[in-house]
């Protein structure tokens, strides 16, 4: 869908029983093995990362990207690096080498060099202006359609819990910066949805 999806987790260090019933212990995302099978499936990268001390005594953030007993890790990718030191650039950097030497494996006709990213589009989509006028009029139909004592004790409180859920506790849709709009589409979206169910009963 264009979109590029991080799941984090913690890590838990647990114990396994082999074939053989001999036991092991590996490093695994905290989830439990139900959830843990389907996020799996989804990702093209299962990383591993954890602090680690150079010879030289200083200690940097790896990012291990291909699995061992100790612990699971993985990638789509064939030729990806067993690790990465922990930054985007870097890891950015692995991925790109490893589409190109595939792309040398399996020919240029199967690549592409074409980006795309929803997120930038959506965003230079919204209008932040519209959206505030939208808020205000939804907000506007909703006292005039109600009676005082019903706004006060039904549509104010949810009103306020939608604002405090994407613009924190307190924050109001007038004090919005512009550097916000993605969070006042949400709101808007939120609002009309209260709005529709409302209508529905």
């Amino acid at each position: 869908m264009d979109y590029g999806l991080v799941l984090i987790s913690h890590a838990v260090d647990k114990t396994f029983k082999d074939e053989q019933g001999i036991e092991f212990n590996q490093i695994v995302p905290t989830l439990s093995s139900k959830p843990r099978n389907i996020v799996s499936r989804m990702c093209d990268i299962i990383g591993y990362s954890r602090a680690v001390q150079e010879e030289s005594g200083i200690t940097s953030t790896k990012l291990f990207m291909r699995g061992t007993p100790r612990y699971v890790a993985g990638s789509r990718f064939k030729y990806t690096p067993d690790y990465i030191d922990f930054t985007y650039n870097d890891l950015v950097k692995a991925i790109g080498e490893a589409i190109d030497k595939q792309m040398e494996e399996d020919g240029k006709e199967y690549f592409t060099d074409e980006r795309s990213n929803l997120y930038a589009t959506k965003t230079q989509e919204l209008n932040f202006d519209d959206l505030v006028s939208e808020f205000n009029e939804m907000i506007d139909s909703i006292i005039k359609s109600s009676e005082e004592d019903s706004f006060k004790t039904y549509w104010q409180p949810r009103i306020i819990q939608i604002t405090d859920k994407y613009l924190g506790k307190g924050q109001k849709v007038n004090q919005c910066s512009r550097d916000q709009v993605e969070a006042l589409d949400l709101i808007v979206t939120d609002l009309k949805e209260l709005i529709e169910e409302e209508e529905e009963k």
